[in-house]
């Protein structure tokens, strides 16, 4: 009876021990993400399909990042709109997807192909966390046609069309200034379409999307500061 006792407890100590892991694995998959979207348009709202007949709210917006929300980590991320048809079924029409990252905090990135999120997305998906992408660092996404080289803070790069890079550029013009050139390829010659200087931005991280103007063709750019000093939320 001793000997059964003891087979007893640890069948129920080992299964608490199963439970408890699973429960960590689960919350293990849970994923921080925040978006972002382009081009400049005004907010619009779509839903990321994350279970059987069940969606979260994201907002794409070109200003700022959203707010961090947490969402399941999937074999794929499908954005898109969920109805219900004539008998009642769940649907989803998806807009566009993407394969998540290996990261716990994820920066998604959404590229608008019309006026309407629609028309298309197409989704980028990067590390959030401040070790890969953090305090003074900048993002340059090129959306171009074509391949943009520049020189900021000291620091090279070429980017063909649909590339992106992290810098961190160095304070070469004073305190917490640095000289930004970036250039394009066009016809065989390098062509200047942007040259200041640029705060090296301290607690923040900035996001530069390169583009096609589509009236003048040449190429611009949009960018984004992402401050990482955060306000605590008011309490109630």
């Amino acid at each position: 009876m001793i000997f059964v006792g003891r087979i007893f407890t640890g069948m129920v100590l080992a299964t608490t021990l199963l439970t408890a892991g699973m429960g960590q694995r689960a919350q293990a998959q849970e994923v921080s993400i925040t978006c972002l979207s382009f081009p400049k348009q005004s907010p619009a709202s779509v839903e990321l399909l994350v279970g059987p007949g069940k969606t979260v709210s994201i907002t794409l917006q070109s200003h700022t990042l959203t707010e961090p929300l947490k969402v399941p980590r999937l074999a794929s991320w499908k954005f898109g709109k969920s109805s219900t048809n004539a008998s009642g079924e769940f649907q989803f029409k998806s807009y566009g997807q993407v394969r998540p990252g290996k990261a716990r905090e994820q920066l998604l990135l959404f590229v608008r192909k019309g006026a309407s999120p629609a028309d298309g997305l197409n989704v980028l998906s990067l590390d959030g966390s401040k070790t890969a992408f953090g305090s003074s660092q900048m993002l340059f996404v090129n959306l171009a046609r074509e391949q943009v080289a520049g020189l900021v803070g000291g620091r090279q790069f070429r980017l063909s069309s649909g590339k992106h890079i992290i810098i961190k550029p160095k304070a070469d013009r004073g305190k917490n200034l640095c000289f930004a050139s970036l250039k394009y390829m066009r016809g065989n010659k390098w062509r200047t379409f942007f040259s200041t200087n640029w705060p090296t931005l301290s607690n923040a991280r900035g996001l530069i999307f390169l583009y096609n103007d589509p009236r003048s063709k040449s190429v611009k750019l949009h960018s984004v500061v992402d401050s990482l000093v955060r306000v605590p939320a008011a309490e109630e």
